[in-house]
C-alpha cells in the first residue's frame, strides 16, 4: 500500500512538473512574439516617419478615397520613379496625403506601405453617414457675394499659380463649415480654404426645405 501511494505521489509530481514546463514555454513563446510584434510596429512607425520627412508631409489626416481602378504604387513623384512592388487592387481604400501638382500625383498610405499613385485614380470618399442625404437639393447653394482668394504675396513672387480644387459642406444656414483640399498647390491650400469659408452662401433647398450639402468648388491663382 506504502509503495502504492509513493507511485501515486510521484506520478502526480511528474504531471505537475510537465505542465509547469509547458506553461513556461508559453510565456517565452508568448513574450517572443511580442517582442516579434513590438520590433515590426517600431520598424514600419521608422519608415512612416521616414517617408513623411522625405516628402514634407506634416502630420495631417490623409483624405480617405478610393482607387478607381489597380495600379502599382511608386516608390516617387516621377512618372520614371521605380515601382514599389505593391499592387494596390480597384476599389480599395488609401489614405491620401499630399498631392503633387507638377507630377499630378497623390503620396497615399495603403495598410501600412507609403507610395505614389496617378491622382485621376484616386476618388475621395467620405465616412459621413449622412453623406448621400447630404448630396441631395432642388436648388443648389449660391455665394452671396464673389468668392476672392487672398494671393500668398510669397507664391505670388515665386509665380506659383493654378487651380485649387475644394470640397465644402455648406450648412443649412449658409456657411461653409467644412472644406477638404480635393486636388491643390501647398503653398495655396490655405489661401483657398480661407476663401470659400469667408463667403456666407444662400443654402440649398430639398422639397423647398433649406438643407446643408457637400459641393465641389475650383479656386484659380494667377499672377
Amino acid at each position: 500500500m506504502k509503495i502504492m501511494k509513493k507511485n501515486i505521489v510521484l506520478f502526480l509530481l511528474s504531471i505537475s512538473f510537465t505542465i509547469c514546463i509547458s506553461q513556461t514555454n508559453n510565456t517565452q513563446s508568448l513574450t517572443a512574439q511580442q517582442d516579434s510584434t513590438h520590433q515590426d510596429n517600431n520598424y514600419i512607425l521608422a519608415q512612416e516617419k521616414e517617408f513623411m520627412e522625405k516628402y514634407e508631409i506634416g502630420n495631417m489626416k490623409g483624405i480617405r478615397s478610393k482607387m478607381l481602378d489597380e495600379f502599382e504604387m511608386r516608390s516617387g513623384p516621377s512618372c520614371t520613379a521605380e515601382n514599389t512592388g505593391i499592387t494596390i487592387p480597384k476599389d480599395s481604400i488609401v489614405f491620401a496625403y499630399k498631392y503633387f501638382n507638377e507630377e499630378r500625383c497623390w503620396a497615399v498610405k495603403y495598410n501600412t506601405n507609403w507610395g505614389f499613385v496617378k491622382d485621376e485614380l484616386v476618388f475621395p470618399v467620405f465616412e459621413n453617414t449622412n453623406e448621400k442625404q447630404a448630396n441631395k437639393y432642388d436648388e443648389p447653394p449660391q455665394p452671396k457675394g464673389q468668392i476672392k482668394p487672398k494671393y500668398p504675396p510669397e507664391a505670388k513672387k515665386k509665380g506659383i499659380s493654378g487651380k485649387v480644387y475644394v470640397k465644402i459642406y455648406i450648412d443649412e444656414t449658409g456657411v461653409a463649415t467644412d472644406a477638404i483640399i480635393l486636388r491643390g498647390i501647398d503653398e495655396l491650400n490655405q489661401a483657398a480654404i480661407d476663401a470659400v469659408k469667408a463667403v456666407k452662401y444662400k443654402p440649398a433647398k430639398l422639397e423647398g426645405k433649406e438643407v446643408g450639402v457637400w459641393v465641389n468648388l475650383s479656386i484659380t491663382f494667377s499672377n
